[in-house]
């Protein structure tokens, strides 16, 4: 959709018409997303870091002057304390900093509310013999000397003690309720209206995203009645809501961000009072400001007249006339606040090349549903009718219900069939089957080979790929990652589990010759000779910026490695420190040479540095002291090219040198990027489940074999060329530094999921690598086991790294991204109606999306790429945002038409599957072209009616795009109160914005 990048943009330029730190406060309604979407704006200004994550804390902390952009972000239920009801405590910063402030504003209260506490703690002592945690700290901390005089002041406001004495006012008050937890959760509400008022936290652009799920903040409850307490958590939340807006037109600038902003939600859930024109008016009213009544009105007569002409079923053409003109005039009064971009109106034909699948039903599966539905009948007879839809979705049901009542009846015994030693295209579950299927079916939505390797290939090689990633490129489409949607959550930690093991069967065929895996890992560090692996995984800060050659698939790596040699030599020949001389002298170790060169080019000391970093090294006495000069043979250069080519390490130094150059020079962040080479980078290639991709046929020792190997597979698999587009796409997307992206892109321990194993009645555990579910994941280091954080596996997902399927529930359908490297969205189940199968495909067929690359990199990446310390990827963006825009720019950044992503549903022979998928198919083209209009059903109808084409919906259906050709034509409307959204968008349409 590009919201964030659009808000992005209007930030920028609302920030150029001040002088001074531009303050933008961003809400939204999840830290998933929040986690997400803030890193684009971080992009503003590089001297920003990311602050407290809600308004009662932020005042407290001083920050840099330097800043340009200030960006806050928090969700509602943080920041604006009892609206939703709760915890009323906060945390414990948000205590102390109270505590510290009562104190200091009023003392004499702030006794009294310690007592009051102490009196508790003895009321609990008498009777249960324990202790309870107390609200307060112990040690009251000093309070910040700015914050006291807007804390008196919001605390006023709060207590309704506005020109009142303070003390006696709150002692009142807690004389009256006799409740520190009330106290507190108000002193929130004060620290958080504090934080609104004063310069250097009031917002200058406050951004509500994903608003239609908290659309109370906009319209606030104006209900009466309750108790007394929520009556007076009304009036606060109300005064919090108004100085967030602002007063008398001296608010902040507000933009509000959804793509479905029609059905307006309170935050507990429930709609706001009004059917779905009372939505659009109420929304229309407050996006106009003052003189919002008088538009509002003239909105609703609009969309009456809107709503008739739908009616009408009188000919044919004066219909669409009538129908014309009334979306014309409502386009006219909702274009000066309201900008949308409807792909469906703007690119012909489907979003996504769709694949329906086969899914036969053998005898395996059907002996599975009879223990099932037995075991059911036989224990929990009143869940009968939860056998069928379940069995159709989790695999190996008894050993994969667990949250289920119904999976009580399936702890008794194991149906003859078990998972274990069972290839997934082999399975008793016929979608499994048919999803995971062998080489020769192109079409199957996952290559079984592929969940195998470490890192996808990229889409640009530079040279041609070899080993078992030749195969990826030569295939129908290439391989990208897969989005699974299941109904049920048992569905996601099923599939992840069976798919996961299917690696660990292929790797244990390679580790010396026995059939079952074990997880002790490659790469493991000797104390004893830390030298070669040591060197193996460094990101020297000098030898990184040695020239590569990159040229396109045409040529080999082996010539692409001779060119390379040639560059090299000339490059340390011209580094002063270092000569090449003729000599048959036999060479020495390359990397004990790679440690001299390094120590003679001056890039010793950040060596030792990194070293002294990490607890193991300290004591790694393998780099001299002041640079001394060296003298190296012609071979010992081609060798030490060839080498560095090839090392982990020199291609993530390298990659930091076009993408993060200060990386390799300042020593705080060259120890950031040596800790991921070699304690994260390290231990995941080192992970024995990779040995089916990097292992060849050979005899000895595979620990010995290993390292060689997995350097020929780092050139092979186009490793230096999928760092470079990775870290190229996602500055283009997320504006993080190149090392945070890399930190977040690897899970280096797999996972586990509750799985019965065998015929043991009592649950075990099954891995997820290669495939996890979104939640519901555990991690275990020591003795415990932790969840592993949606946000973590989210951020892996869109990294070329594992985990190369991501399955979820509806939890993964709304404002997530994952389309970085996924290019299929898989169907387990089909979706209840149109509004789920949009949502599903939306987190795939996004801004910049791998199937977007391929088709950039076959327009603009045709050519060689030989500047030296340029990222080739970057070029090709670069190159298309020189090229001529074409329609609205959606077509080349968002839905390209020769590279679509893939969808994927099954078909059970003799099912109702089938026709439910067509019906659905048409309802999401029809739910397309109709999203957006006031009234989506009314307008299904009336295109059914007339039986109209495609392009004739195009023309009738309501279009809200800044850059609409037709919009010079269309009457003026007078905006009371403009602030230039609509310019702002249309200047930075195209995704070079």
């Amino acid at each position: 959709m590009g919201k964030t990048i659009a808000a992005r943009a209007v930030a920028k330029e609302l920030a150029e018409q001040r002088t001074g730190p531009f303050n933008v406060l961003y809400f939204c309604p999840s830290l998933e997303i929040a986690s997400q979407n803030l890193t684009k704006f971080l992009a503003l200004d590089s001297d920003w870091d990311r602050p407290e994550d809600r308004l009662s804390l932020v005042a407290s902390k001083a920050f840099p002057k330097s800043t340009k952009f200030r960006i806050f972000s928090y969700t509602p239920d943080t920041s604006i304390p009892g609206w939703k009801g709760g915890m009323r405590t906060g945390r414990d910063a948000e205590r102390q900093l109270i505590a510290s402030l009562t104190n200091a504003v009023a003392p004499r209260f702030w006794r009294r509310l310690r007592l009051l506490e102490n009196k508790r703690k003895m009321d609990w002592e008498a009777a249960h013999a324990t202790e309870p945690r107390g609200y307060w700290p112990e040690n009251l901390p000093e309070a910040p000397p700015g914050l006291r005089r807007p804390f008196e002041q919001a605390l006023r406001a709060v207590f309704e003690l506005r020109h009142k004495p303070l003390e006696s006012g709150l002692r009142s008050w807690l004389i009256k309720h006799r409740d520190g937890a009330e106290y507190i959760l108000r002193a929130r509400s004060a620290l958080s209206l504090a934080a609104l008022t004063i310069e250097r936290t009031r917002p200058h652009l406050l951004i509500l995203d994903e608003f239609h799920r908290y659309a109370d903040l906009i319209k606030p409850d104006q209900a009466g009645g309750g108790s007394e307490l929520a009556v007076e958590r009304k009036r606060v939340t109300k005064l919090l809501i108004d100085t967030l807006f602002g007063e008398q037109g001296n608010g902040p600038a507000v933009l509000l961000l959804s793509a479905t902003p029609y059905r307006l939600m309170r935050a507990d859930g429930g709609a706001l009072p009004g059917g779905r024109y009372d939505h659009l008016i109420q929304l229309v009213e407050f996006l106009y400001g003052k003189g919002g009544v008088d538009q509002a009105s003239r909105a609703r007569q609009a969309i009456v007249r809107h709503h008739q002409s739908l009616e009408t079923r009188s000919e044919r053409a004066e219909a669409l006339t009538l129908a014309k003109a009334a979306k014309q005039g409502l386009e006219a009064i909702l274009r000066p606040v309201i900008a949308r971009t409807e792909r469906a109106t703007s690119i012909k034909g489907d979003l996504f090349d769709r694949r329906r699948h086969p899914a036969p039903i053998a005898s395996d599966d059907l002996e599975i549903f009879q223990h099932f539905a037995k075991a059911v009948d036989q224990h929990t007879p009143d869940l009968r009718g939860w056998v069928l839809p379940l069995w159709t979705s989790v695999p190996y049901p008894a050993e994969t219900l667990f949250d289920y009542k119904v999976g009580s009846a399936l702890k008794f015994e194991l149906p003859r069939l078990t998972s274990p030693d069972t290839p997934s295209r082999k399975a008793a579950h016929p979608q499994l089957r048919a999803m995971v299927t062998p080489d020769d079916n192109k079409s199957a939505p996952i290559k079984s080979d592929m969940l195998s390797f470490p890192w996808l290939p990229p889409t640009r090689p530079w040279w041609e790929l070899g080993g078992r990633w030749s195969s990826s490129m030569t295939s129908e489409q290439p391989t990208g990652k897969a989005l699974l949607f299941s109904r049920y959550i048992a569905t996601p930690k099923a599939v992840s589990a069976l798919l996961s093991a299917d690696v660990d069967r292929d790797g244990s065929r390679k580790q010396e010759g026995t059939s079952k895996f074990s997880a002790q890992a490659y790469l493991r560090f000797d104390p004893g000779t830390p030298g070669p692996l040591l060197a193996m995984f460094l990101p020297w800060p000098k030898l990184s910026s040695a020239p590569i050659y990159v040229g396109d698939r045409s040529i080999s790596s082996a010539k692409a490695q001779k060119l390379t040699r040639q560059s090299f030599r000339k490059w340390l020949g011209n580094q002063g420190g270092v000569s090449i001389i003729h000599s048959k002298r036999p060479p020495r170790k390359i990397w004990k040479l790679a440690f001299e060169v390094e120590t003679a080019l001056g890039g010793g000391a950040l060596l030792k540095q990194s070293f002294r970093s990490v607890a193991a090294l300290k004591g790694a006495d393998l780099v001299g002291g002041a640079p001394v000069a060296c003298t190296l043979t012609i071979t010992e250069a081609d060798l030490l090219s060839d080498w560095l080519f090839s090392t982990p390490g020199a291609i993530v130094g390298r990659s930091l040198c076009r993408h993060q150059p200060e990386a390799l020079t300042n020593p705080k962040a060259f120890v950031r990027a040596f800790k991921f080479s070699w304690t994260k980078l390290r231990l995941y290639l080192g992970q024995r489940y990779f040995a089916g991709a990097i292992l060849r046929a050979g005899k000895g020792p595979r620990n010995r074999q290993y390292p060689e190997a997995l350097r020929r597979a780092l050139v092979d698999g186009g490793f230096e060329a999928v760092l470079d587009e990775h870290l190229a796409v996602m500055a283009l997307v997320g504006d993080q530094s190149s090392l945070d992206y890399l930190e977040g892109s690897i899970i280096t321990r797999p996972g586990q999921v509750r799985f019965r194993k065998g015929k043991n009645k009592r649950p075990g555990h099954g891995r997820v690598h290669a495939a996890m579910p979104f939640a519901g994941a555990g991690s275990r280091g020591g003795n415990r086991t932790e969840e592993i954080r949606s946000d973590g596996i989210r951020k892996a997902f869109n990294s070329p790294f594992w985990p190369h399927v991501l399955t979820t529930t509806s939890v993964g359908q709304e404002g997530l991204d994952f389309h970085i490297w996924c290019d299929r969205v898989v169907h387990w189940d089909l979706p209840r109606d149109p509004v789920d199968f949009e949502q599903r495909e939306g987190r795939v067929d996004r801004y910049g999306s791998l199937s977007v690359r391929r088709a950039l990199a076959e327009d603009f990446g045709g050519s060689a790429f030989l500047s030296a310390g340029v990222s080739p990827f970057n070029q090709i963006f670069e190159r298309a945002r020189a090229a001529p825009r074409t329609a609205l720019g959606l077509e080349r950044w968002w839905s390209p038409t020769n590279h679509k992503p893939r969808s994927f549903t099954f078909e059970a022979q003799m099912s109702s599957s089938g026709i439910r998928f067509d019906r659905l198919r048409d309802d999401l083209m029809r739910y397309r072209l109709a999203l957006g209009q006031p009234e989506p059903g009314l307008f299904e109808q009336f295109v059914k009616h007339f039986e109209l084409s495609r392009d004739e919906v195009r023309g009738l259906a309501l279009n809200l795009s800044p850059s609409n050709e037709d919009q010079a034509n269309q009457p003026s409307v007078i905006c009371p109160q403009p602030i230039g959204l609509s310019d702002a968008l249309h200047q930075r349409q195209d995704a070079d914005r």
